[in-house]
C-alpha cells in the first residue's frame, strides 16, 4: 500500500512521539512515565489489530455506516480509557487516567467522546478527509480534551500550578504526536466505515472549518467535568 505524503509525514511524527516517550522513561523510569509510554503504544497496536481484522467486521458494520460509525468510534474510546486504567494499576501508577475507579472514570470521559465521534462522523461523512488527515484531526481533538481542558483549565480551576510555559513547547513538539496514536482507534475506524458508503454531498467550501467542529463541545465539556468534579469531592469519590 502506498502512502501519501501526508500519512508518511504523520507516520514519523507518530514514531518520533513515540521515541520520545520511550526516552523519557529511560531518563526518567516513574510508573507514571511507564504507563504513558506503554499505554500509548498499546493504543497504536490496537488499532493495527482492527486494521489487520477489518475484512471480518468492516462488511457488516457498512449496512448502517453513520450509526455504526458513531458507535464503533464511542466503543474504541471506552476501551482505550481501559487499557489507560488497567495499565496505570499494572505499573502502580497514578494520575494518568481520570480516575481510579473504571465506571467514574467513564462517565467522566464518555460523554466528551461520544459527542465529539457524533460531530466526527456526521463532517466525515460528509467530506471524506483523508485518512492521514483523520488521525492528525484527532490528534486536535485530544489536545483540546486532555491537553488544554484537562491540563490547564481543570488543574487551574482545582487551584493546581500549571507551567504554561512547558506546556506551550511540550504540548505541540511531543504531546501532539503521542495523541496520535491514543484517538486512533477512536477516529480512523469509524472513517473505515464511511468509506464503505457514498458520500453525503454539501454545498459551500467550509471544508476544513468544519473539521474542527468536535471542539466547540470542549466549552459545554467543561463545565459538566467542574460539575462531576464538584460532585466526586462532595461524596468523597
Amino acid at each position: 500500500m502506498k502512502l501519501s505524503r501526508l500519512s508518511k509525514f504523520v507516520f514519523f511524527g507518530v514514531l518520533w512521539g513515540l521515541a520520545f516517550s520511550f526516552l523519557v522513561v529511560f531518563l526518567e523510569p516513574t510508573p507514571e512515565n511507564l504507563t504513558l509510554a506503554v499505554s500509548i503504544t498499546l493504543s497504536g497496536l490496537y488499532t493495527g489489530l482492527l486494521y489487520l481484522t477489518r475484512k471480518l467486521w468492516l462488511s457488516r458494520l457498512s449496512k448502517s455506516p453513520v450509526v455504526n460509525a458513531i458507535l464503533l468510534g464511542s466503543f474504541n474510546a471506552a476501551i482505550i480509557e481501559t487499557l489507560f486504567l488497567l495499565v496505570e494499576k499494572v505499573f502502580g501508577a497514578s494520575g494518568v487516567a481520570a480516575h481510579p475507579n473504571l465506571l467514574i472514570d467513564l462517565l467522566i470521559t464518555m460523554p466528551w467522546y461520544i459527542g465529539m465521534v457524533w460531530i466526527f462522523v456526521k463532517v466525515q461523512n460528509q467530506e471524506r478527509f483523508p485518512l492521514g488527515a483523520v488521525l492528525l484531526l484527532g490528534a486536535v481533538y485530544e489536545m483540546g480534551a486532555d491537553g488544554i481542558v484537562g491540563g490547564v483549565i481543570m488543574p487551574a480551576i482545582m487551584g493546581t500550578p500549571v507551567n504554561l510555559i512547558e506546556f506551550l513547547i511540550l504540548a505541540p513538539l511531543t504531546a501532539f504526536w503521542q495523541f496520535i496514536p491514543v484517538y486512533s482507534s477512536i477516529v480512523l475506524p469509524p472513517a473505515w466505515v464511511l468509506k464503505t458508503a457514498d458520500p453525503v454531498e454539501r454545498a459551500g467550501k467550509k471544508r476544513w472549518r468544519r473539521a474542527f467542529l468536535p471542539l466547540l463541545l470542549l466549552i459545554p465539556f467543561s463545565l459538566y467535568l467542574i460539575l462531576v468534579m464538584l460532585a466526586i469531592s462532595s461524596f468523597g469519590g
